[in-house]
Formats: structure tokens, C-alpha cells, sequence
């Protein structure tokens, strides 16, 4: 450890000190990879619900000699801790076996309205069928609105059904497609990732269908006031006070060219014309702050915030899933709602399908599926690794929730290390690129449907190489992808 560092046991854990390091894999914890600041009672509750000790950053927060409030776990601190417990955060909540949210944000999570019904070989097909509907129906719509014409709302509303449904059946189909799309920066995929994050959110947290539906179509139409502003404008990351308020108009025409073109269902609309405020009332067009942004605009608020994170329009500022939750975590309480933004990165997960990541064993892999009720423990295709870049020719299929089965096939595919870690779990995430991982292999992924896999999920067994083998992605679409 650093000798900024020190290790605090969680008795001794207090606000303003800086979480660097934790006793267990950041994966196997909803905290951000990077760190975070204890700045509430509250979060240092959480963390105790989680690890027995952490390492602070004394450089980045207080260490223990500067502080003089009330030790977390002290007598003091439990007073606090019992007066603070109708401010407690989703989280805290939730592992205290309680489902309602704390009174900041009144919405109760029912886990187990939506359960997956249909395997991700299956759902597949499907999938790409709608979304090739769904992307020709935005952009003949975007096109029509554009130009100040009506356009065919019941098309889109039924291509939005469709995607919407697909989610609820099995919402990994839809975040691999897209996940494969993202090299391809097409016009609408922001929109369509946007509508996928805030869908499977809802669908997360079990609200009913119709809101889903008005969720994924004001995701779709938020942005069409873009349409007519100047691209440098749009693409610009440093804008001057003149041209962010030129770029803030885009809301109002959003609504206006919806108006003209006979859209009229209030709620989507509603939707879009708050979907940029943000909770500490720094948004616009109308600064509004806290409650008074409707519940529903503030999950697509945080679903396009996260997508821009994770898709930028500025290729080199892209981030990593779990550094784009990260950036999330750190906007708790200021843009966004702390119980969102918590129960958000639950929903997405740390690791979306389609993210190569790092095991504790120094293996790597590609996420190909979540568990639904272990979004930390996904199935993996994991591949050998010469000289710091993937051998795509040999892998296997694990699934991290069967954690000694895992260990077992690791073993005997020649993993050194699969019984010397103490937890075999995600480390993190990297960038494809950095393995010899990059866009040409990732487009050849959409070329063929995914084909069957066993019930189970996934192969668990080394993958032969047949003749003519084009590596891990050629074999892999041929199992997988469509």
C-alpha cells in the first residue's frame, strides 16, 4: 500500500475520509472501482454492510487524527446513525431487507415483477429483428419531424412495444446488439441506448408496462430538436455561455417540432421536457431541483448521462462501464438523486454483456450474459492471454455464480491460479483494444444469428478449433451472436 494509504476498520471509518481500497473485490460491491468520499453517515453505513476494514486515501480526504465527530460504530455514532434512519439511502434500506425507498424519492422496488423468460440464444434473432425495425422507423421519424410533419406514431409506438417486450423477456439481447454497435456511432444508437438503459431500469424495479413504453419512446424522441443546429455546435465539449445556450434550446425544440408534427401523448412529452433538469436544480430549460422534476424525466436524465459517459461523441473521451457508474456514483445527491442513481448502477449492472474484464487470476474474458440474481457473478467466455494480448483461438465458458465449477474448468484449461485467489470474481474492466481486441473482430460478431446453447447458458468445455477457424469471434458468433 502507498504510505498515503492507511487500513481502517469500519468501527473507525468516518465522514470526510476517502475510501481507496476495500477488503474484497470492488466487484463484489455496488461502490465505485476508483474510490469514493464517506460524505454522509449513511454511506458509511453501507460500507458496512459490506467489508470488515478499507484503506483511506489521506492525500484525498481526512485521516483519523483530523477528525472529531463520532467514530462510525461508536455509541455516538449509532445515535446519529438511529435520528438519521428516515434519511437513509436505497441502499442501507435494501440490505436491511426493507423494499420502499427513503422519502426523498418515494418508489418501491418489486424485483420479481419481470423474471427472465426467454434463454439469450433464443431472444436473439428476435431482437435484431426489432431493432433493425426500430432503427428505420426513428430515422424515417426523426426525418419527417425534422421537416415539421406529421410522422406515423403508431409504427414507432409499435416497434417501441416491441423492444420493450424483448427487454422484459431477456434484456441482455438488446445491450449485446447494442454493444456491438457501438464502434458504428450511427445517428439514433444514443437514443436507442438511452431508451435500452432507462427501459431496463424500470423494468429493474418493476413498474408497469405502460411506463416502460412511455420511458424507451421519450428516450427515442428527446432529441429531435437536434436536428436543425450545427453539428460543431453538438460536438463541441467546451462550449462559451452564448453557445451552451444556443445548445440548451434544443428541449424546447424538441417539444415544439412533437406539438407540430400532432404528437400528443402528455406523459412522454412531460418526459422530455424535464429529462435534462437535474437534482440540485443546475439543469435546464427551467432549473428545477429535487422532487419537482417528475420521477419518470429523472430516469431518462440518468440513463442519457450514462450513455454519454460510455459513448461520447469525442471517441477519446470514452469510459469503461464501471468507470462510467463510477462518474455516476460521484454525481449522487447533486445531478441526480442519490436512491436513483444507486439503484440505477444495480440495474445496469458494473458489467454490461459485451465488456471484456479482468478475473482476481489475471485470466480475462468477454461478459456474454448477467445473472439476474447476481449481476456481479455473470457468465464469461474467458480466453487464453501470450505476451498481453488475447489468444482469441482458445477459450471456455464459465459461469462465475457456480464459483468451484468455474475454478475447476479454469484449472483445466491451464489456469495456474484458480485455486490460489481466495475469491474468484471480476476485477475490472478493460479497454478491448488494450488485448488486440478491436473494432474489426467486434463487427465481425454481427454477421451471423446467435445459435442454441444449452439451457444452463453457455458451453463450459474447451472449444475445439475446428478447421478454418477464425478465432474467438468467428466461433463465438457461430454460438452466441446473430
Amino acid at each position: 500500500m502507498s504510505l498515503k494509504q492507511l487500513k481502517v476498520y469500519i468501527h473507525e471509518l468516518e465522514v470526510g475520509m476517502f475510501v481507496s481500497a476495500l477488503d474484497k473485490p470492488w466487484a463484489e460491491t455496488p461502490f465505485p472501482i476508483q474510490g469514493f468520499m464517506i460524505k454522509s453517515v449513511a454511506d458509511a453505513s453501507r460500507v458496512k454492510a459490506y467489508c470488515d476494514y478499507v484503506y483511506i486515501d489521506v492525500a484525498k480526504g481526512a485521516s483519523p487524527l483530523e477528525l472529531k465527530g463520532p467514530a462510525a460504530g461508536s455509541r455516538e455514532f449509532n445515535n446519529d446513525l438511529r435520528l438519521k434512519a428516515q434519511e437513509a439511502s436505497p441502499i442501507t434500506r435494501g440490505l436491511t431487507g426493507s423494499s420502499r425507498m427513503s422519502s426523498s424519492r418515494s418508489f418501491v422496488i418489486k424485483p420479481d415483477v419481470y423474471l427472465k423468460t426467454v434463454e439469450l440464444s433464443k431472444e436473439i434473432p428476435s431482437a435484431r429483428r426489432v431493432m433493425n425495425n426500430l432503427v428505420g422507423c426513428l430515422s424515417v421519424a426523426t426525418r419527417q419531424i425534422a421537416k415539421g410533419g406529421q410522422f406515423n406514431v403508431q409504427q414507432l409506438q409499435q416497434s417501441v412495444d416491441d423492444m420493450v417486450d424483448s427487454v422484459v423477456r431477456c434484456p441482455d439481447a438488446f445491450t449485446w446488439l447494442l454493444q456491438l454497435r457501438a464502434k458504428d456511432r450511427h445517428t439514433h444508437d444514443h437514443s436507442i441506448r438511452s431508451g435500452l438503459w432507462a427501459t431496463q431500469f424500470a423494468r429493474h424495479i418493476g413498474m408497469e408496462m405502460e411506463q416502460l413504453k412511455d420511458l424507451c419512446l421519450a428516450a427515442l424522441l428527446k432529441d429531435v430538436g437536434k436536428a436543425g443546429m450545427d453539428r460543431e455546435l453538438l460536438r463541441k465539449v467546451d462550449r462559451n455561455p452564448e453557445e451552451e445556450a444556443e445548445y440548451r434550446t434544443f428541449v424546447s425544440a424538441s417539444l415544439e417540432k412533437l406539438t407540430q408534427s400532432g404528437f400528443d401523448n402528455r406523459r412522454v412529452l412531460n418526459i422530455i421536457k424535464y429529462h435534462c433538469e437535474r437534482f440540485d436544480g443546475s439543469g435546464f430549460p427551467k432549473g428545477c431541483s429535487g422532487q419537482r422534476i417528475p420521477f419518470l424525466a429523472a430516469i431518462v436524465g440518468i440513463a442519457t448521462e450514462f450513455d454519454r459517459l460510455c459513448n461520447p461523441r469525442e471517441a477519446s473521451q470514452i469510459l469503461t462501464p464501471s468507470k462510467a457508474t463510477g462518474r455516476l456514483y460521484e454525481l449522487r445527491g447533486h445531478a441526480f438523486s442519490e436512491d436513483l442513481v444507486v439503484e440505477f448502477i444495480r440495474s445496469v449492472g458494473l458489467y454490461p454483456a459485451g465488456t471484456v474484464v479482468e478475473l482476481t487470476t489475471g485470466d480475462h474474458g468477454m461478459v456474454i450474459e448477467q445473472n439476474p440474481k447476481s449481476r456481479l457473478s455473470p457468465r464469461l467466455a474467458v480466453f487464453e492471454t501470450k505476451q498481453g494480448a488475447a489468444n482469441t483461438d482458445n477459450y471456455i465458458f464459465v459461469d462465475l455464480k457456480n464459483e468451484q465449477r468455474a475454478r475447476g474448468q479454469l484449472q483445466k484449461f491451464g489456469t495456474r491460479r484458480a485455486y490460489d485467489v481466495a475469491k474468484l470474481a471480476i476485477v475490472k474492466d478493460v479497454d478491448p483494444e488494450s488485448l488486440g481486441i478491436d473494432e474489426h473482430m467486434l463487427d465481425r460478431l454481427i454477421s451471423k444469428p446467435f445459435a442454441a446453447l444449452p439451457p444452463t447458458g453457455l458451453r463450459t468445455d474447451r472449444v475445439p478449433q475446428p478447421e478454418h477457424h477464425d478465432g474467438f469471434f468467428s466461433a463465438l458468433k457461430q454460438r452466441i451472436l446473430g
